[in-house]
């Protein structure tokens, strides 16, 4: 048998247990964690709809992706469309800017609220956005930039499970999610006995899975409902909506912050030695021989890896 030290010895295995260490902390939070991540996740999505629906009305461009830019630079280029290049690649430009910028206050992903200065990087949406609208709406390439700096922002924070500026993904992920419920349930013949220890953790957090989804995509929607709406009544003054609920969200993760510090500093030492434990080339012989620092970060790696590492275990145990 494979001990959890031995396992992690593998560069392979090491690199699993980070990714399925994101996706269970992102899919199967706490209580207090699991309402902080769909509210985060919900009135993000609100704000990037209204947002690109208000850009839309006023300038006949989307900026809360890079497909629409992308696809305007051909037919603009071929003349199937009106207007210059320029415009679309400016566009591209910024949204890629805004996810550089993101980068460089977020060194990494994270799988904890407070690991990282989210509050910074929501403040800065809000400013850009609150730029646009001083600008009286006449430079859609700072909304686009806002974009992509809050998608690359809770891109980073989830483990790359939600994003909240476009709805590709997370229609896909929805319906794979939904695709694979059914699938179970028709295996098990919609018996909730016929389900194994194994088979309801498993379909527990797809489910998990598919409701987050599900939130997002219509909050994305109720967003663009909202925001054209707004234009409607107010026209440059609705893109103050969006900028509040943002900057609203940036100052309730710095009381989080305040509130929880002694917390959110344990968790920020915890992650520490996961990342060090699992990115080392070798484990390190300070936590080896330490088993009060192995307990740490064995409570960190939750249900999903730890039954793979089991199954890696069982492996070699019968090689």
């Amino acid at each position: 048998m494979v001990t959890f030290a031995e396992a992690l010895q593998n560069n392979a295995v090491r690199h699993v247990i980070v990714d399925a260490v994101q996706l269970s902390a992102a899919l199967s939070p706490s209580a207090r964690e699991q309402v902080g991540m769909h509210l985060l996740g919900m009135v993000l999505s609100l704000c990037a709809g209204m947002a690109n629906a208000i850009a839309f009305a006023q300038f006949h461009v989307y900026v809360s992706n890079v497909s629409g830019p992308c696809t305007a630079i051909g037919l603009r280029t071929e003349k199937e469309q009106k207007g210059g290049v320029p415009t679309p690649v400016e566009l591209l430009v910024c949204f890629i800017f805004g996810a550089v910028l993101a980068g460089m206050i977020i060194p990494g992903n994270t799988i904890k609220l407070g690991q990282a200065r989210y509050e910074l990087v929501l403040f800065l949406v809000a400013v850009m956005e609150l730029a646009c609208w001083c600008h009286e709406l006449r430079y859609p390439q700072m909304l686009a930039a806002a974009m992509g700096l809050q998608n690359a922002m809770i891109t980073s924070w989830s483990g790359a499970v939600m994003r909240t500026t476009h709805i590709t993904g997370t229609a896909t992920d929805l319906g794979s999610a939904l695709g694979r419920i059914i699938s179970r349930c028709i295996r098990r013949r919609c018996q909730l006995g016929e389900y194994s220890n194994e088979d309801w953790d498993q379909h527990m957090a797809v489910r998990k899975k598919f409701v987050l989804m599900t939130c997002l995509l219509i909050s994305c929607i109720a967003g663009c409902v909202v925001g054209a709406a707004g234009y409607r009544a107010f026209k440059l003054h609705s893109l103050l909506i969006p900028a509040g609920l943002t900057g609203i969200l940036g100052a309730m993760h710095v009381l989080y912050c305040i509130i929880h510090c002694e917390e959110v500093a344990e968790e920020k030492m915890a992650e520490h030695i996961m990342r060090h434990s699992t990115s080392s080339s070798t484990m390190p012989h300070d936590l080896v021989d330490d088993p009060e620092k192995m307990a740490q970060l064995e409570q960190i790696i939750q249900t999903p890896a730890m039954q793979f590492i089991r199954q890696i275990s069982c492996k070699k145990a019968r090689l």
